[in-house]
């Protein structure tokens, strides 16, 4: 070897070495298998698995380009480009590459000989088990920062289950550039009634989220990290150690649509907008903008569900791909913009980012769905908003429903409605308010969506059987369809998709108010209305929950005692509040299911309505007896409802009696009636019954199906226990301010008068097929074997089939087919027949 050789050779692995010629960087370790960097097979670069050395020997120095780390490891980067560049750059030439060192000794005496005299020797971690981090160790046996030993715990009935969240908003008023953002937690094994207050909602971290870079898909991984890294370790290890051992798992993700994508690292919209199926998203005619219809075909032949397994790599390829117009067209292609970061909650207990991360009910319903339905209908001039506004003032709200956010009227505050005043408006006013005034043709949409919300925000809270499940379904299915094809395709947005998947979602995590957003959105005006000089207002906010979160704790511990405000007579009970009358009915020794609430005072009764006391009691009236009563304006059924219903004086209530038939009463009195030393709850109220027309059928309000009822102006009493639930008049709409008779507003009904066979799916046709046709004069429905079927008009060439006249003797269950062939529009297809040939014969 020439002395030039040489020279250009030491040169090099002291660049190689290092560039301040006192830390050379020569050797890997895959942890304890030792190897040359210039041997190594299995280089971890970016969470991807690639060869520092290519088949033929060359060194693509775009692999290092392509590893990924913290600032910290910037140094570590360099080196190791410093060490392949340097090998490259010797190894194109065939002189040198020859005398290259094969192992450290040798790479020590060449050093040496040129001065560097304080070579140290480094180890890098290149495990798979820990893609995207790499470290540096002093010796093979030297674990690295991202430990990886294999760890193994076991379950036990004592587990918490977690529901995280994230979303941003804004802290001022105002719309500016200074966002924030919060990731938060709630406790899914927790009694609902108490997870759904914003006590119960812990902060992982405040997010400033005006500091992060826009449109970058890792921007949020350093503030889960700290959430992901303690999932872990509580999955692993337990709470602290104590007499039990505790584990805790996330079940769950919920948010909006946005805030899911930007955790699970999907993107929104596009080719492939959905986590859940392979749906395709096509551009509309007039935009550039993705929809996701074809409805009616996809209700017949649904997309195929989306694998986890099968995108895994993907997510890592792109999650390591740095290039940004490469980056932005592997995700168009996939619907990824990388790895979620809880994916590694996946190894551990399963935790699935493409089915674990809900859909929210709050926001694709009520804020997206109802709030397009109602503003298209304004805006294209198909319902008068003054109109509207009238009959909206009539609504007779009850106090239940007044306990929050009110929809009012269209006309000035229809901007200013939040998702509670969409969901009130379309659930339960809706029907009573556009009823009559919307077309038909509209009007078959829009109350597909009243079900839907009644099911989601009513029925379903109190639980769902199959039936319920499958009936949602088919309304969703139906919906979509007549949405798609009366309002065109740009109405087939993402949200109206996601609609299709909560059928699904329900089997596996039960009903949506479990774990919407309601709670967590509460949770953020407990934020912002926290004092603060407006500057570091995330410092501020955290330091505020940390010390609302130790004062809860500290007051949980601290043991309450309450004297309970009870009769010395057997049957009564009264509260001075309805937090008191709450408290009662959950204590642990005496548990009271009707508690009276508020001031009470002594009354009398007549000689009459004593009289109706005693039969209503199903007493013996005496000829001496002692009776007092005490009055009061409100009672407490703790079995009511969600946690109770309070019944005021004044309100409406659906009474049944011995034999079950339910009646319409008004509460005019609450009385405790003590008769011979005993109570007894009773009301006392105002009768209602049914409307009946002229020839004595019952008048049905056509657009809910609910009954009329009018006023009977006679006094009853009912026994509180015959309460049922409470009811809404809503004044005849033909004669608003002066109605003689009412429609009855049944909106705590506990299951729809609906089944899913009621409901039809638009049916997709193929020749082939023998289908149900509805006939233009009443309900007649016929049988049609179809010959062909054109996409353009929306039509089908059929056969019909009928019974054969000219023999009788065949069974009225067989059907031939009619000699002419006529044309059926797709809207009059009911679904598919039941039934098969045998021979020329259709059998039913």
């Amino acid at each position: 070897m020439s002395g030039d050789e040489l020279e250009a050779c030491s040169s090099e692995i002291a660049t190689v070495a290092n560039s301040n010629q006192s830390s050379p960087f020569t050797t890997a370790t895959d942890c304890g298998d030792v190897e040359t960097m210039l041997e190594a097979e299995d280089f971890c670069a970016g969470g991807i698995e690639c060869t520092l050395q290519n088949e033929d020997g060359s060194f693509p120095i775009e692999n290092v380009e392509r590893m990924q780390g913290t600032v910290v490891d910037h140094k570590v980067k360099c080196i190791i480009r410093e060490a392949v560049l340097g090998a490259m750059k010797i190894q194109s030439d065939p002189n040198i590459i020859k005398y290259w060192p094969k192992t450290w000794q040798d790479c020590i005496s060449l050093l040496s000989g040129e001065g560097y005299t304080e070579a140290i020797q480094y180890w890098i971690c290149l495990n798979r088990e820990h893609p995207c981090c790499y470290d540096i160790t002093n010796s093979p046996e030297e674990l690295c920062k991202f430990e990886h030993k294999p760890k193994v715990t076991s379950g036990g009935p004592r587990n918490i289950a977690l529901i995280g969240h994230w979303d941003g908003w804004q802290p001022f008023s105002t719309s500016c550039k200074h966002s924030c953002g919060a990731i938060e937690v709630s406790i899914a094994t927790m009694k609902k009634s108490d997870r759904c207050s914003t006590e119960e909602v812990y902060v992982s971290g405040f997010v400033p989220s005006y500091l992060l870079p826009n449109k970058c898909p890792i921007s949020l991984d350093p503030f889960l990290e700290i959430l992901v890294k303690e999932l872990e370790d509580l999955f692993v290890n337990g709470l602290p150690p104590g007499k039990i051992v505790i584990w805790c798992i996330l079940l769950l993700w919920t948010g909006d649509y946005p805030a899911q994508a930007q955790v699970g690292k999907f993107i929104q919209g596009g080719i492939w907008p959905c986590r859940r199926c392979n749906v395709v998203g096509a551009q509309g005619s007039e935009s550039t903008h993705y929809y996701y219809g074809n409805y009616r075909y996809h209700s017949r032949y649904p997309s195929d569900e989306r694998d986890l397994n099968m995108f895994v790599q993907t997510m890592k390829d792109i999650e390591c791909e740095d290039r940004p117009t490469v980056h932005a067209t592997m995700a168009r292609e996939s619907g990824f913009t990388g790895l979620s970061i809880l994916h590694r909650l996946y190894a551990a207990y399963g935790f699935n980012i493409l089915k674990d991360l809900t859909f929210d009910a709050m926001h694709d319903v009520t804020l997206n769905i109802i709030h397009h339905h109602l503003l298209r209908y304004l805006e294209a001039g198909i319902l008068s908003r003054n109109e509207i506004d009238v009959r909206l003032a009539a609504i007779p709200w009850t106090s239940e429903l007044k306990d929050g956010r009110l929809p009012t009227s269209v006309t000035k505050r229809l901007g200013f409605w939040k998702a509670e005043e969409l969901q009130k408006f379309c659930y339960p006013a809706s029907e009573y308010v556009l009823g009559g005034i919307l077309p038909d043709d509209e009007y078959h949409v829009w109350i597909l969506i009243v079900r839907i919300t009644e099911m989601i925000f009513q029925i379903g809270r109190s639980g769902w059987s199959d039936d319920d499940i499958q009936l949602l379904k088919q309304l969703i299915l139906r919906h979509n369809t007549l949405t798609e094809e009366v309002e065109g395709l740009k109405s087939c947005v993402v949200t109206l998709h996601n609609l299709i998947h909560y059928p699904e979602e329900i089997k596996r995590f039960s009903s949506p108010d479990n774990y919407w957003c309601y709670t967590f959105e509460r949770a953020v005006h407990g934020y912002v209305v926290r004092s603060s000089n407006n500057r570091n207002m995330e410092l501020s906010f955290s330091n505020s929950e940390c010390l609302r979160e130790f004062l809860k704790f500290h007051s949980g511990n601290v043991q309450s005692s309450m004297k309970l405000n009870t009769s010395f007579f057997p049957g009564y009970v009264h509260a001075s509040t309805i937090s008191e009358a709450v408290t009662m009915a959950k204590h642990r020794d005496v548990a009271y299911q009707s508690i009276l609430v508020g001031g009470k005072k002594y009354t009398s009764l007549s000689t009459h309505e004593v009289t109706e006391v005693f039969r209503v009691l199903k007493k013996q009236q005496l000829k001496h007896f002692t009776l007092a009563v005490i009055q009061a304006p409100s009672i407490y059924m703790s079995q009511h409802g969600f946690g109770g219903t309070l019944y005021r004086v004044g309100e409406h209530v659906l009474v049944s009696d011995d034999a079950g038939e339910l009646s319409v009463a008004k509460i005019d009195a609450i009385l405790a009636v003590n008769i011979e030393e005993e109570y007894h709850l009773l009301l006392k109220g105002e009768e209602y019954a049914q409307s009946v027309t002229e020839t004595g059928d019952s008048r049905i309000h056509t657009s809910s199906e609910n009954p009329f009822v009018e006023s009977t102006s006679s006094m009853i009493f009912f026994p509180c226990k015959s309460i049922v639930r409470k009811v809404m008049l809503f004044p005849d709409p033909d004669h608003l301010h002066d109605p003689y008779m009412y429609v009855v507003i049944d909106h705590q009904r506990p299951f729809i008068p609906l089944n899913k066979e009621a409901v039809i799916v638009p049916h997709f046709p193929e020749a082939g097929d023998m289908v149900c046709v509805r006939g233009t004069i009443g309900n007649e429905v016929y049988f049609a074997h179809i010959q062909s079927v054109n996409k353009n008009s929306n039509t089908c060439q059929v056969y019909f089939y009928g019974n054969d006249p000219g023999h009788p003797s065949i069974s009225a269950s067989k059907y031939k087919r009619l000699k002419l062939q006529e044309t059926v529009h797709w809207s009059s297809i009911l679904g598919t027949a039941k039934g098969q040939f045998i021979g020329h014969y259709w059998v039913a």
